[in-house]
């Protein structure tokens, strides 16, 4: 029975950090939705500035307890994200019809629009996380990764969000450890 609670115990944060990720990532576009459309709806700019905003906030809001550990403060944390996707998801959206409506590329401007979603919402955390965590500069990858690997699910018709939480879930909690590992070798 201790051996089973010992195992429990350590795979605990790496579930957690997955489950918080993609219920982020999930809900977060629902409520973000629903706000685009309680402001006009898409493609409406405040419905998507909102619908981004809200997104955003809603995804750093429950990764937050997984790098609280590190001494992430939750207010400056959450609205940088919120604020980060408030710009990047009409961005996106702008990237994408632009690249559309001019030279026909569908595909192209999907994954534009996809990729400017993840860099809008991944280097506000990482601004935060560079102060916090030494390999900083890794969230830059797991987040596009995240959001690219969603993106794959959503071209295919499905509700993406679980591969985003496998991706940035596990990598958060990785670099949390790693970093409380590598406080715990200085102070040896």
């Amino acid at each position: 029975m201790k051996k089973l609670l010992n195992s429990l115990t350590k795979i605990a944060p790496w579930v957690i950090g997955i489950l918080l990720s993609t219920a982020g990532m999930a809900l977060g576009y629902q409520l973000g939705s629903d706000v685009a459309g309680l402001l006009g709806g898409e493609p409406g700019i405040w419905a998507r500035i909102g619908k981004g905003f809200v997104w955003g906030g809603f995804i750093a809001g429950l990764q937050w307890p997984i790098v609280r550990s590190a001494g992430v403060r939750p207010f400056l944390f959450i609205a940088v994200c919120a604020v980060g996707l408030a710009i990047g998801y009409p961005l996106g959206q702008t990237i994408q019809a632009i690249i559309v409506e001019q030279w026909s590329l569908h595909l192209t401007g999907y994954w534009f629009a996809v990729a400017t979603f993840g860099l809008f919402f991944g280097l506000p955390q990482w601004w935060i996380f560079r102060r916090h965590l030494k390999r900083s500069g890794l969230w830059i990858l797991f987040s596009m990764t995240g959001w690219i690997l969603t993106g794959l699910v959503w071209i295919s018709g499905g509700r993406g969000g679980f591969e985003y939480g496998i991706v940035t879930g596990l990598g958060l909690v990785w670099l949390v450890r790693s970093q409380k590992a590598s406080n715990e070798e200085g102070v040896s």
